[in-house]
């Protein structure tokens, strides 16, 4: 897993990305739905409730931000959570 984050002047992107499978095209959005899972991880087995992208969401845009997710190339999964930058404060 890779986690790194870029600032520029108005925003910091946090990405957070694998080098697994990916998700079907069509699962990209749905991942943030609650208790959405993608049907290979439907298993009893594996756990989850499918509530950890949706809670993830509910957070990011409280604060006035934005979460989405895509497929790299050649393959894996990457998240990216963009916030407003809030300037430092100085120190008094």
């Amino acid at each position: 897993i890779q986690i790194s984050a870029i600032e520029r002047a108005d925003e910091v992107t946090i990405t957070v990305a694998d080098q697994g499978p990916g998700l079907p095209e069509s699962e990209l959005e749905n991942v943030f739905r609650p208790f959405y899972r993608p049907e290979f991880a439907r298993q009893r087995e594996t756990g989850g409730a499918g509530l950890g992208l949706a809670i993830v969401r509910s957070c990011i845009e409280a604060c006035g931000g934005a979460v989405s997710c895509r497929n790299r190339t050649p393959n894996g999964l990457e998240v990216a959570i963009r916030l407003a930058r809030v300037p430092a404060r100085e120190s008094a």
